[in-house]
């Protein structure tokens, strides 16, 4: 590792439409960056000690007491658990409902068959950690996914406002194995200017990160 990358753990390109896994330990810092601007993330972050435990985007809701998570907050498991803090945030809008977009959806909502999912991805994903049959916890927390809701209850999905270089940053208050899946959803404005790629930084120390980033 030459000098200028001392304190960065990882770099990891996340293909457009496909996913990959990291490690992060508690202390350490995680940037989700869109590569080229408009592209979605379907976020996950497991306990790396117990997979049964893991980031719960409903009871964050309950949590901060609102759909936004903004700089600062708190985003904990299904157990209540802090398990991410929100350290810098380029967009400051994301979604916290939407479950992984899956093979039933594609086929049931647009007549498509075989078309790449956020579901199938987190299971290659976590192939190497032998997830087996276990369910892919749901929903997971959408970096740049741009959801807004009507005064009538009515659900609004629009393209991503994040920009080419914009990033999240996130501190991780476990030792965690996260999945970042770069969502192949091009059948809704969440993705109709193209699916693209997203890295993801993992770093020892934010100033390290923050170099990193530019």
């Amino acid at each position: 590792m030459c000098a200028s990358e001392r304190g960065i753990v990882s770099r990891i390109r996340v293909p457009g439409a496909y996913g990959r896994s990291f490690e992060a330990a508690k202390g350490w810092y995680i940037a989700v960056v869109d590569v080229e601007g408009g592209q979605g993330l379907d976020f996950w972050a497991l306990d790396a000690d117990d997979f049964g435990h893991y980031l719960s985007p409903p009871f964050t809701m309950v949590h901060i007491g609102s759909l936004q998570p903004k700089v600062g907050d708190q985003l904990v498991t299904n157990r209540r658990d802090p398990i991410l803090t929100i350290v810098a945030d380029d967009v400051g809008w994301h979604d916290m409902m939407f479950p992984a977009c899956d093979k039933q959806r594609y086929l049931l909502h647009f007549g498509v068959t075989g078309h790449r999912n956020c579901h199938d991805n987190f299971l290659e994903a976590m192939e190497k950690y032998n997830w087996g049959s276990r369910l892919v916890p749901n929903p997971p927390f959408n970096i740049f996914m741009n959801t807004t809701v009507e005064a009538d209850g009515t659900v609004i999905v629009g393209e991503q406002r994040s920009k080419p270089g914009d990033s999240i940053i996130l501190r991780a208050e476990m030792n965690i194995v996260g999945v970042g899946s770069a969502c192949p959803f091009d059948l809704a404005p969440t993705g109709r200017r193209s699916i693209t790629d997203i890295d993801i930084i993992v770093a020892e120390n934010l100033d390290t990160l923050q170099k990193a980033l530019g």
